[in-house]
């Protein structure tokens, strides 16, 4: 049972992973709506499932301005899947 959860994180991970470099839209509450591109994941959450683990994940993303920020996985409200 252990091999296949350290399975199921290594998954997760990946997939985490594969979203670097990929399109969001952030839903903030000061600017609303705002565009930028994922740069790194600045602290992974492994949760039950992928759906959870991306929203837990804290991310680094470029905003079209230049600005980085760091947000949640929830705060992203589009992610551009085409680029991942």
């Amino acid at each position: 049972m252990a091999q296949f959860q350290r399975n199921k994180q290594a998954q997760v991970m990946t997939r985490l992973t594969e979203l670097l470099g990929v399109a969001v839209v952030i839903k903030l509450k000061e600017n609303g709506e705002v565009r930028g591109l994922i740069e790194e994941i600045a602290a992974p959450a492994l949760a039950e499932d992928f759906q959870r683990s991306l929203d837990l994940t804290q991310w680094k993303v470029r905003l079209e301005s230049g600005e980085v920020i760091t947000v949640p996985g929830s705060a992203f409200s589009k992610i551009d899947y085409a680029r991942a």
